[in-house]
Parts: structure tokens; C-alpha cells; sequence
């Protein structure tokens, strides 16, 4: 175990000290595979990364980005934004029809310079071009914020893609023969959020394939949700507060602000001064209110070289107290189970088994759906919408001319008899509070269980006493602990 641990030091070391004189590259593939998937929120993921990035000063000369249709002259991007709509449309919207898409419109996006569209040529030429110049010690950042799909091949659940312009996509497997062509010595960091996108956990084997053993290349990864569910976020509404995926957290965390500006506390969990990949990734796990259950590289090795055995009393179980569980877990892990414990209000030290009986509660998903059915602002819409059909019998027909007019030259007064209404503020109330979302509530239960295996499988692996297993994984654990500015970077600033 001594050779094990000092080998992955000495890999530390030797990457930390190249990083002195290497540069950082930067590639950014965002966007949809049309105008019709190419939300507003896909343009504000690229534009909030840029600027998160740039507050650091790690953007130098080697940024490149690939988003839908790149530079082309055309509306490509879906935009809503129901507060350009008149008051009195989007009452009338909300008790006579529909919300839906009100507000919505094309406009051509507006990142700048952007390299090129998102076709799978283009990004292969850049592997081709770009990513041959590369040399040893450099870092690839690759930023994915699009839409992803499952994997066709049922014997090849992980193949799962990107979408990609003119409704094309890069399958997993594609894309690991992409970084496999870089130059040998060149560490990736993968942030990815499309659906689907835990598929491309499994780059960290050759040719994505774990069978084949591990990359030779240095690979970590961070993706918003598992291979087999889509992920939060896309959305062609403008107003970014509404936000809610998984880089919206994982750039606040490295840059220390949120999407408006506002500082956040920085996540800082093993208290170096500095925040890593792997504590973004926590913070992000910890705070996103979604329904994302997110990856990390390192626990996707975990799931295919590691495991539980009941029948073997030298490994931790899947029920393991929650005492002994804390204390085998990293600073990140450990924040994140505290926090989770805290807000789920998880205790004893049995929680950890409690969370996992929760997550296969159907009769709470059941209860959800019964509640969905009657939520109280329905009633309080039809009891406002019965009451103005009194007041304006036409309004049965929103075509007829009364209705129309309520919409013009009379919409103060249609306004005022609805804000007026006895029963609208509390409906008002209801439908602008955050949703209580089960599937949301649910999942956290799944992250906070997801967490605790993988310290106890990390813990297992290293009981297996595969010294070659021990070290992959710490070498991918090393390199999830990394930060936009190396170290010996922040070090030497300091002096």
C-alpha cells in the first residue's frame, strides 16, 4: 500500500509542477440541435461560464466555442419572456387559456465570438487542429451545456450522446476516440449537464469501456445527472434567477458569485484557501434544488471496481453506521452528508439506511400525484374564472368583441376585477411559491445515499488490496481535487 500511495503522490507532484509552464485550453460546446431545442437558458450557461471563468483570469488565448448554428446569420435561438407581454394578456392567459409559450420568441444568439457551429465535423476538426498542439502538462477543460439523449444500443447503456447541431449528436464513445487522438501527457476536465450525460463518467476507460481497463490519459469528470435520466435546466425563459442546473452552482462555486453577482459563501470544505473541482461539485449536489443526481468520475470507477459482499466480513456493508461512514469520508463528502442530514432532517446513526427506505417509498410518489391532482390554487383559478364569467358573460369566448376589448381599451378595468378579487392574492401566493416537487425532495434522499456508498466503496476497494485498482482511483480522486489555478500558482501569488 506504501508503493501504492507514494506512486499517486509522486503523479501529484509531477503534474502540479508541469502545471508552472502549461497552459490551460478551454472548449465550450453548447447549444441545441435546432432553433426549436435551442433555449435561451443554453446561451446564459455559455455567457455565465465566460464570465466566471474570466473573473478568475484563467482565460488566456486557447478558448474556443462551438454553440448551435455558430456564427450563422438566422434566429436560432428560442427566447420567452412573458413580462414583454401586456398585463391584461397574461391574466386573461392565465383564467381563460393558457401560459404556455406566452412570451415566446426567435432571435439569433448572442455569444461572442464564437468558432463555429456544433456539427460533430466541427468539434472533430478541433481535436484535429487545436488539440494537436497540445503538449504534455497541459489541462483541456471541455464544457458541455446541451441537450443529450439515451444511448439506441440496449448492450451499451452508457453510449449515451450529445446533442448537436442540424439534429446530429456525439455518441460517448465518439467523443472518448476524440480525446484519445490528444497528445500524450494532456489532463481533461469534463463538466457536462446535458441530459443523460452520466453516460461520459465512463471517458475514464479506453475507449469508454471498462473492460479495457483505464485511460492512459489523465480523465476527471463532473456531470449533472446519471446515465440513464434526463437533467434540469433547459429552458427558453430570460430571467436567469430562475435558474436551477447543475453549473449554475459549479461555476459560483469556483468563482465565488452566483448567476446575478451576488457573493456566495465559498465552499472551501477542506479549508486550503482554495476551492477544488471536487468541493464545486459538492456544493452543487448540496444546494441544486433539481432533479439531478449528479457523477463523478471517481464514483463511476467505484460502481465497476468495487462492490458490497455480505458474505465476506472484511468489507463494509451498504447499511454501515453513519458514525464510522463520516469518519472515512473526505472533507466534500463530509459536508455534503451533514448539510443533506440537516436538510432532510436525517439523524441517528441509522440515517443512512433510513434515506435509502425512503427513496423506495412508492406510496410517497403515489401521495405526490394525489396531491398534484388537487392542488389548492386550481380551485382558487376556477372560482376566480367562474366569478368573472358573472361579471362578463362573454368572456366564455376570448374571441368575442367584450373580450377583446378587455384586452385593450378596457384592460384597467379588467385588471382591477381581477387583482381585486378576494380570493387572488392567496393564489397569487401559491402559484409564484417554489414548488414542493417530490421527485426533487426524492432525489436528495438518492444523493445522500449515493455519497455514503461511495465512501464505503472507496473503503472496500482499498480492503480488496489491488494496490494497481487503489492507485487509478486515487489518481482520479487527485485529479477531481484540482483547481482552475494549480496550487503552486496560489502559492507563489501569496508570496
Amino acid at each position: 500500500m506504501r508503493r501504492c500511495l507514494s506512486w499517486v503522490l509522486a503523479c501529484c507532484v509531477l503534474v502540479c509542477g508541469s502545471h508552472a509552464t502549461s497552459e490551460d485550453f478551454f472548449l465550450t460546446i453548447g447549444g441545441g440541435y435546432s432553433p426549436s431545442g435551442n433555449q435561451a437558458s443554453l446561451e446564459n450557461n455559455v455567457l455565465f461560464a465566460q464570465r466566471a471563468l474570466g473573473e478568475q483570469g484563467v482565460l488566456g488565448e486557447h478558448n474556443d466555442i462551438y454553440f448551435s448554428d455558430g456564427d450563422a446569420v438566422g434566429k436560432d435561438l428560442q427566447v420567452m419572456d412573458p413580462s414583454s407581454v401586456p398585463k391584461a394578456n397574461r391574466l386573461m392567459a392565465e383564467f381563460f387559456g393558457s401560459r404556455n409559450d406566452l412570451g415566446l420568441s426567435y432571435r439569433n444568439h448572442k455569444i461572442p465570438n464564437v468558432k463555429g457551429s456544433t456539427e460533430p465535423e466541427n468539434i472533430r476538426n478541433w481535436f484535429r487542429d487545436v488539440g494537436k498542439t497540445m503538449q504534455s502538462g497541459d489541462r483541456l477543460y471541455v464544457y458541455v451545456t446541451a441537450h443529450g439523449n439515451r444511448s439506441n444500443d440496449r448492450q451499451a447503456p452508457y453510449d449515451t450522446t450529445i446533442a448537436t447541431w442540424n439534429n446530429s449528436s456525439i455518441r460517448m464513445k465518439e467523443f472518448v476516440g476524440m480525446l484519445d487522438g490528444l497528445p500524450e501527457g494532456v489532463e481533461v476536465i469534463a463538466i457536462m449537464v446535458q441530459c443523460h450525460a452520466g453516460g461520459f463518467a465512463r471517458f475514464i476507460f479506453e475507449e469508454g469501456d471498462p473492460d479495457k481497463g483505464i485511460s492512459k490519459q489523465r480523465r476527471a469528470g463532473f456531470f449533472a445527472t446519471v446515465h440513464d435520466r434526463p437533467a434540469s435546466g433547459c429552458t427558453p425563459e430570460v430571467d436567469e434567477k430562475s435558474y436551477v442546473e447543475y453549473s449554475t452552482y459549479f461555476w459560483a462555486a469556483l468563482s465565488g458569485r452566483n448567476r446575478s453577482g451576488r457573493l456566495i459563501e465559498r465552499p472551501d470544505y477542506d479549508g486550503n484557501g482554495v476551492v477544488s473541482f471536487d468541493e464545486a461539485h459538492a456544493y452543487t449536489v448540496i444546494t441544486a434544488d433539481t432533479i439531478d443526481l449528479p457523477v463523478l468520475s471517481s464514483g463511476e470507477f467505484l460502481s465497476v471496481h468495487s462492490y458490497f459482499d455480505e458474505d465476506n466480513p472484511d468489507l463494509l456493508r451498504n447499511d454501515e453506521s453513519y458514525e464510522l461512514i463520516l469518519d472515512l469520508a473526505t472533507p466534500s463528502q463530509r459536508a455534503t452528508l451533514e448539510a443533506l442530514s440537516d436538510e432532510l432532517n436525517l439523524s441517528g446513526d441509522e440515517r443512512i439506511n433510513d434515506a435509502w427506505k425512503t427513496t423506495q417509498s412508492d406510496r410517497a410518489r403515489n401521495s405526490t400525484r394525489r396531491r398534484r391532482r388537487a392542488a389548492p390554487e386550481d380551485g382558487l383559478r376556477r372560482r376566480i374564472t367562474r366569478d368573472l364569467e358573472r361579471k362578463w358573460p362573454e368572456l366564455a369566448n376570448v374571441l368575442n368583441p367584450v373580450a377583446v376589448e378587455l384586452l385593450t381599451s378596457r384592460q384597467d378595468e379588467f385588471i382591477e376585477a381581477v387583482e381585486n378579487h378576494p380570493d387572488y392574492p392567496r393564489f397569487r401566493e401559491l402559484t409564484e411559491a417554489t414548488e414542493t416537487d417530490e421527485a426533487k425532495t426524492k432525489v436528495k434522499y438518492e444523493r445522500f445515499v449515493r455519497i455514503a456508498d461511495n465512501v464505503a466503496l472507496a473503503e472496500n476497494l482499498r480492503r480488496l488490496g489491488n494496490e494497481k485498482l487503489v492507485a487509478q482511483y486515487e489518481a482520479i480522486v487527485a485529479a477531481e481535487r484540482g483547481t482552475l489555478k494549480p496550487i503552486k500558482s496560489i502559492q507563489e501569488q501569496r508570496l
